[in-house]
């Protein structure tokens, strides 16, 4: 994957477009994950779950564009999300 980067960190919050990981207590460790329907979530076994399937405090890795923006904590949209633990 040439044109994307991989970033893992713990679930803060999912809202409607978009999913908060990081440090609670450090905006500087945040990033602001945006995800679409054609964006692939799936389980520490590669099984496709929806969005619907993850949790708060969920551990994830995620392929995500390098191209971020400039804000604190960076938006930048995600392509695949793996859950790893709960």
């Amino acid at each position: 994957m040439k044109y994307c980067s991989l970033i893992s960190r713990r679930i803060i919050s999912i809202e409607d477009e978009f999913i908060i990981i990081g440090n609670d207590f450090d905006v500087y460790s945040q990033t602001k994950l945006m995800y679409l329907d054609k964006t692939l979530i799936v389980d520490c076994e590669y099984n496709e779950i929806s969005i619907d399937d993850l949790e708060e405090s969920d551990y994830i890795l995620c392929y995500h564009s390098n191209t971020m923006t400039m804000s604190i904590p960076p938006q930048t949209n995600a392509f695949i999300i793996e859950r790893k633990t709960r």
